[in-house]
């Protein structure tokens, strides 16, 4: 049950520097003791339309009237007392979601070092949304808005940063940026369960689950055991602590002839392209007054594999083994007793078995506190020593095709789980549309997604209650993952039915042994460009690539007419990736030559072509696009 509230409290994304929704009224909500009369004023003027009163629950609602673009505003809400929110702007505010590759960090994007140190614009605000997984809708959620700087923006997402930089300079508005993702999770657990009910299948899954329940704990750690197990055996084990022998993590080595890392950011992202086992190493001077105390090292989420030193001693550990390790925060205790002075060195062994290594934030979780919570932080992000122990080549992403398909689903898979956690305690905040990059979870359900698509679009639309607001989204990458890729490619495609969508084709940018392409610099551009040209309407904004519009065969030739071709090109390239087949159905490699806004396309294996298809590989070598850089989206003849 419910606690009735006993003081007035505010909705979740009503925090300090806050960003509202430009071009409309706003609504703002809370909690307070019931029946209390709550009002909301700017700058001190009352601008409320009406007053509202809490109900039996203490729930309340108010509304505050349309603003000027910009800011800042104070925004005082009183009730059984005041709250008071200070820098606080208008302009445009987009919720981002997804999976990892939304959720991929700014320090782990191309060029994160000089990008992270130039993420300095104060108008533009980052919301992340914690992490969290529940059966039933929640009406609170852990996150809180920050103006973005290097410090807070490294460990954001990288595609939400670079769509906001990108539409924040030509509108000149404010942009505040929701991030609600988390890495490995299916489209049905984004979605409400009510509006799940309509697409077939769900009742079964979710008779499963309710099956699975008591059997869950056990399941649980059998599916646990599977996966260590594949671990063991596919991917690479620690080949043992030899830096510590070495003295790495004594007060007394010499690193001085060791080079620098900024961290956080993966050490593939910084030029060490490999796995295996690397050092770090920082000395930190505290305040004299912190002497003798104890002290709380926070070091964010390593990737994946860590033991940590203070001044020669381990104060904790997650070895290959823990679950998830990737994913849990640091959190170490250093006892006083090793506190005698005001030097601490900090050493930190991560061991990273497959795809990224090291530091992967964010920042701000980074830092060393007084246990006691007495005096300001000491920020650990920035320049680390480092040497590598033992480099292992990179694991390729193909691997992963042998993963063990788990009976019983992680809390982030439940149906509605994430819908009602980290998206309905958002729904009602005033949004211009929504981005998403999602689908590697679906592919192996890919012939379910377009209706899932659907689904989650229609039931985001009518949950925020805001109209048929821009929803854009990213077409999944190039990547070795398995035949199945292209048709999720395909299904997603197909969701362009609903009005008011866009998709972006990243099919050029991916990398075939990485499932996280680094170039979200692009990522972010390409919907950003979706963005300017249909929901803000700015001329002479191209936003797409060529797209099929007919074939016509005639002959031995099928000729390839293209909508948004806009000056079809391959750079001088050879225009690869088209295919033809013949009644039997055999799909042969052809030769393509651009004529105009079409494509020739022959094969001397197919004399008589019936269908053409284009880029239908899982990480496809791809050269067509327009003159305006927009590559040619993927597509088939033959959809039997």
């Amino acid at each position: 049950m419910t606690p009735i509230p006993t003081t007035l409290s505010l909705g979740s994304p009503y925090t300090n520097r806050l960003v509202l929704q430009r071009g409309r009224a706003n609504i703002v909500w809370g909690w307070d003791i019931p029946h209390q009369s709550v009002s909301l004023s700017i700058n001190g003027t009352n601008h409320a339309s009406a007053s509202a009163e809490a109900g039996s629950d203490g729930y309340w609602c108010l509304t505050c009237p349309e603003l000027a673009a910009g800011g800042p505003y104070e925004l005082t809400v009183s009730g059984s007392r005041k709250i008071t929110l200070s820098d606080v702007l208008v302009g445009e505010v987009w919720l981002v979601s997804g999976q990892s590759n939304m959720e991929w960090p700014l320090s782990g994007a191309l060029n994160s070092e000089a990008e992270v140190a130039n993420a300095r614009y104060p108008q533009i605000r980052l919301f992340t949304v914690q992490t969290e997984a529940a059966d039933t809708p929640c009406t609170t959620l852990k996150g809180e808005w920050q103006a973005c700087t290097p410090e807070n923006a490294e460990g954001f997402s990288a595609v939400g940063y670079f769509f906001a930089r990108a539409i924040h300079e030509p509108l000149g508005v404010p942009v505040g940026i929701i991030n609600a993702s988390w890495g490995g999770t299916p489209i049905e657990a984004w979605t409400s369960y009510e509006a799940l009910r309509s697409l077939p299948g769900t009742q079964a899954a979710l008779e499963k689950q309710r099956a699975l329940e008591n059997e869950a704990p056990q399941l649980r750690q059998f599916a646990v055991e599977q996966v260590l197990e594949w671990e063991r055996t596919q991917l690479p084990n620690d080949p043992g602590n030899l830096g510590y022998a070495e003295g790495w993590a004594a007060t007394d080595c010499d690193d001085t002839r060791w080079p620098n890392m900024r961290v956080p950011g993966s050490w593939q992202s910084r030029g060490l392209l490999h796995n295996g086992v690397v050092w770090f190493r920082k000395t930190v001077l505290i305040p004299p007054d912190w002497i003798d105390c104890d002290l709380v090292l926070n070091l964010g989420m390593l990737d994946d594999f860590d033991e940590t030193y203070v001044n020669g001693v381990s104060v904790g550990s997650h070895p290959k083994g823990t679950p998830e390790a990737h994913r849990i925060r640091r959190c170490y205790a250093v006892k006083r007793d090793l506190v005698r002075d005001r030097t601490l060195v900090i050493a930190v062994r991560i061991f990273d078995h497959f795809g990224d290594g090291g530091f992967m934030g964010p920042g701000g979780s980074m830092r060393l506190v007084r246990a006691d919570g007495a005096g300001e932080p000491i920020v650990l992000s920035g320049d680390w020593k480092y040497k590598v122990e033992h480099a292992i080549d990179l694991v390729p992403g193909s691997v992963f095709q042998t993963y063990p398909r788990l009976d019983v689903p992680l809390p982030q898979h439940r149906l509605a789980a994430l819908y009602n956690a980290m998206i309905a305690p958002l729904v009602g905040f005033g949004i211009r549309g929504a981005l998403w990059y999602q689908g590697e979870s679906n592919v192996d359900r890919h012939w379910t997604y377009r209706d899932h698509m659907v689904t989650l679009i229609r039931d985001w639309r009518g949950r925020f209650q805001l109209g048929q607001f821009p929803f854009y989204f990213v077409q999944l990458a190039s990547y070795s993952g398995g035949s199945e890729w292209p048709y999720l490619r395909e299904a997603q495609d197909h969701s362009l039915s609903e009005p008011h969508t866009g998709m972006a084709v990243a099919l050029d940018i991916g990398d075939p042994n990485d499932i996280h392409p680094r170039n979200k610099q692009e990522v972010g551009r390409r919907l950003a460009s979706l963005a300017l040209a249909r929901c803000y309407e700015r001329p002479n904004v191209e936003c797409e690539g060529p797209r099929l519009k007919r074939v016509e065969i005639a002959g031995n030739t099928a000729r390839v007419e293209f909508t948004f071709a806009g000056g079809l090109t391959s750079d001088g390239k050879v225009v690869a990736g088209f295919e033809l087949a013949g009644a039997d159905g055999r799909y042969h490699a052809a030769k393509a030559t651009i004529d105009g806004h079409q494509v020739l396309v022959t094969c001397e294996n197919v004399p008589r072509p019936a269908n053409v298809r284009y880029a239908w590989r899982d990480a496809p070598i791809v050269t067509l696009r327009n003159s305006a850089g927009f590559p040619a989206a993927p597509f088939r003849t033959d959809c039997s």
